[in-house]
Parts: C-alpha cells; sequence; structure tokens
C-alpha cells in the first residue's frame, strides 16, 4: 500500500466518523426540540396500546384520540414497561396542544435514559 492510499484511507475514516456523529447530533437535536414543543403547552389523553414488539428494538404503537381525531404513536419503550402493559392496555399519552400528532408516552418521560 502506497503512502498515498494510507492517507486517502484516513481521511475516509475521518469523514465517515464526523458525518456519522452529525448524524448523530441532528437526531438527538431533533427530539430535544420535539419533547420541548410538547412540555410547552401539553395536552393529556388516554391511549391504548395496539401493537406491542418485545424483540429487537422494544417498541409499543398507540392510539389516541383528540378533538374526536384519531392519532397514532410509535415509541421504543424500557423492558419494565413492556413487563407491566400488554396489548389492548391503556397508557397515558402527552402531546402538543398545537400539534396534537407530536406526542410521547407519560412513562418515557419518568426515564432518565430517554
Amino acid at each position: 500500500m502506497t503512502r498515498r492510499q494510507i492517507v486517502g484511507l484516513a481521511l475516509g475514516l475521518a469523514f465517515s466518523i464526523a458525518l456519522f456523529a452529525s448524524l448523530i447530533y441532528f437526531i438527538r437535536a431533533d427530539i430535544a426540540e420535539q419533547r420541548a414543543a410538547i412540555l410547552k403547552n401539553p395536552g393529556y389523553a388516554t391511549g391504548i396500546i395496539t401493537r406491542v414488539r418485545r424483540h429487537k428494538n422494544r417498541r409499543v404503537s398507540v392510539r389516541y384520540t383528540v378533538g374526536g381525531v384519531e392519532h397514532s404513536l410509535r415509541t421504543r419503550v424500557s423492558r419494565n414497561f413492556l413487563r407491566t402493559h400488554a396489548k389492548g392496555d391503556t397508557t397515558a399519552v402527552i402531546y402538543a396542544k398545537s400539534d396534537p400528532a407530536n406526542a410521547i408516552l407519560k412513562a418515557r418521560l419518568r426515564s432518565s435514559r430517554n
């Protein structure tokens, strides 16, 4: 391998790492912005768990109604949440009054890892 190839590989690797880090940063910033919008003027609803995924990425799908309009939410949850909730159970949903489709589970707010 020549010196030029090694330099090219090193620069390519550095660029890839920087691209990956910036992608993660912007995703986290978007999530924080959505959460702030919800908590700025929150509305509360009761949702029904319509789907539970226990393997790979632990997720639930929740259906909730605001002002006669049905919305759905799909979000990751903790193992503890899955132990205490099943399909058909109800759970608290917090949504942004300005945009009811923008919502999170109340249980996600309590977790310090989210």
